[in-house]
This record gives structure tokens, C-alpha cells and sequence, in this order.
């Protein structure tokens, strides 16, 4: 995993990476090659963004992981662009001190798809795994979004803001207990296309799986491995994920979170899997 070359950066509006501050930097193919770059990328793990694993928290991860891996895959198709259709990740290590540090690589490129690999080690601690991940996406036509970029390219890491906000608050995720959490879409959570961003996805879906599960276990608990199916895009908003708890074993339960979609009749716009670990 290299670090990143002197390149002039490119501009980047309030976008739910710019939260977790990460650092991307891109990796071009050796000269002749026809294969797609590779990305690096780094993300501090600030206070305001641990979890009770003590660590970035997973849907965070999964948010790093989504601006990361959808970048480099709409590099691969370009004139053409990218939209996330799927994310599994599956996490090794809670406790992280951080800076974690990311590498992407396109696994499949497809005319109508790309799959992509995420790798995330803990940089702080000896580069020690973090997760792995796999970010499936469709490939369509970008329309009007303006998709130049100086190559190679290089988004520096934004600096910590002078006003923090938990999760919860930046997410725009109301408060409650529960089986059911509710999401309201600012603008700020919007993706390239105008809808939900996939990272905000990820992290209603960890919030709300621990929510489900905490009433019933006996301390803290903190959302693991989890999978992700994005089935329809959400413009409006706002969205509810309603929980299922599956099964129970070892200090280990199984959610299932139905997000659904309040303003457009109520329909199912993401699946997710949650394992939810007592910490």
C-alpha cells in the first residue's frame, strides 16, 4: 500500500468522505498496462467517531470503504460513471487506533458492472487487519455531472472541523430505541447522482442493528460483519430501517435491516445483514 504522489489536488464539495476525512490518492497500472488503477487512501479515527468497539465504527468503515471503492471503479469506466449496487465487508479487529489505511483494486470490470476490493489495515498498530470488503457496482451513463479529473488523481485529507458531530447528528439519524430507526436525506448525504449516499446507508444500518439488539444484551454492543444490497435509489426521503433480530449465539447476534423509502409508498430501497458483537 503506497503512499500518495505530488499531484495538485482536485476540488471536493461537503461529502460524507470529507467527514471521515479520508485521503485518497491513485495508483496507475505500470506503463503498456491495460488494467484499471489501484487506490490508496487514509482516514484518521477521530474521538467523535468511535463506537463502543472502541474503534471507527463499522458503518464508518463502510462508508471509507464505499468512497473509496466507488471512486476507483468509475475511473475504470470512464466516459462512463458508477452507482453501488452491493457492499460485504467482513471485520477482524473494533478497536483501531488509527490512522486506518485503505487499498482498492478493481477485481472484475464488465461492460454493465465492476467489482471492486477493498483491504483496510490499522496504520497505527502495526498495519494490523481491519476488514476486507467487496463493492459491487452498475455502470451507467453520468449525465450532466461534470467527471474531469487531473490524473493521477489525488484528494487530500480534509482538516478536522471546528464544530464535531457525532454520527448520529452529521448522519441526520433521529434519535430512539428500538427496532425502528429513521434517517432524514440532507443535502449533505447525497451521492454524484442526487440520492442517498451508500456510506449513509451503511451507517443507518449499524446504528439501527445495535439499536434493535441493545435492550436485550446485558452491556455495550457494536455492529461487525455486515452486508449490504442497495435495491432502489432514495431521492426524498426520509427513510425508516426496520429490524429483525435472526438469531443469537456467543456474544454474537444476526439483524436484518429493511430500509424503506417513508415518502415513496414505503418501498423497500436496502437489505442489509448485521452481525451485532457484545462488546
Amino acid at each position: 500500500m503506497s503512499g500518495p504522489t505530488e499531484r495538485a489536488p482536485i476540488e471536493s464539495g461537503r461529502l460524507v468522505s470529507e467527514y471521515f476525512r479520508l485521503e485518497r490518492w491513485e495508483i496507475p497500472p505500470p506503463p503498456g498496462s491495460d488494467q484499471p488503477s489501484a487506490f490508496g487512501g487514509r482516514a484518521p479515527v477521530d474521538d467523535h467517531q468511535r463506537g463502543a468497539g472502541g474503534g471507527l465504527r463499522t458503518g464508518g468503515l463502510l462508508s471509507t470503504v464505499d468512497s473509496l471503492g466507488g471512486f476507483l471503479s468509475g475511473l475504470s469506466v470512464q466516459p462512463e460513471w458508477i452507482v453501488t449496487t452491493s457492499m460485504m465487508a467482513t471485520i477482524s479487529r473494533l478497536d483501531h487506533r488509527g490512522p486506518l489505511r485503505l487499498h482498492g483494486q478493481v477485481l472484475r470490470r464488465g461492460r454493465k458492472s465492476v467489482v471492486s476490493g477493498v483491504q483496510v489495515v490499522d496504520e497505527g498498530n502495526g498495519d494490523r487487519p481491519v476488514a476486507v470488503a467487496t463493492v459491487t457496482c452498475a455502470v451507467q451513463a453520468p449525465g450532466d455531472m461534470a467527471l474531469e479529473f487531473e490524473r493521477p488523481v489525488v484528494i487530500p485529507m480534509p482538516p478536522l472541523p471546528p464544530a464535531v458531530q457525532r454520527p448520529e447528528e452529521f448522519f441526520c439519524i433521529e434519535p430512539g430505541t428500538g427496532p425502528v430507526t429513521r434517517l432524514e436525506l440532507a443535502d449533505h448525504l447525497r451521492n454524484p447522482w442526487g440520492i442517498l449516499h451508500g456510506g449513509a446507508a451503511a451507517m443507518l444500518a449499524d446504528v439501527a442493528a445495535c439499536r434493535a439488539v441493545a435492550p436485550s444484551s446485558e452491556g455495550p454492543v457494536a455492529a461487525g460483519d455486515m452486508v449490504l444490497h442497495y435495491l432502489r435509489p432514495v431521492k426524498a426521503g426520509p427513510v425508516e430501517a426496520r429490524c429483525r433480530v435472526v438469531g443469537t449465539q456467543g456474544g454474537r447476534t444476526v439483524v436484518r435491516v429493511a430500509v424503506h423509502d417513508v415518502a415513496r409508498d414505503d418501498r423497500l430501497v436496502t437489505l442489509a445483514s448485521v452481525a451485532v458483537l457484545d462488546v
